[in-house]
């Protein structure tokens, strides 16, 4: 998921521009210019689930290799 999908719907649930653009650097994966989050992180933050951070930084289930 791009960081412009990422902040739209992660400013729905109250996180801002620059937490999305930390989350990109220390979750995502930089293509050329653009960063990519995993989705799964993005839709764990918005369901509320904090162990979407987990599960992605260990490389589980729809972890940045899926996105």
């Amino acid at each position: 998921m791009t960081i412009r999908e990422a902040k739209v719907v992660l400013k729905r649930v109250g996180i801002g521009q620059e937490a999305v653009y930390a989350l990109a650097r220390k979750h995502g994966v930089r293509i050329g210019r653009r960063f990519y989050l995993p989705r799964a992180l993005v839709e764990g933050l918005v369901a509320g689930d904090l162990e979407a951070v987990r599960t992605v930084r260990e490389g589980g289930e729809g972890g940045a290799r899926g996105d």
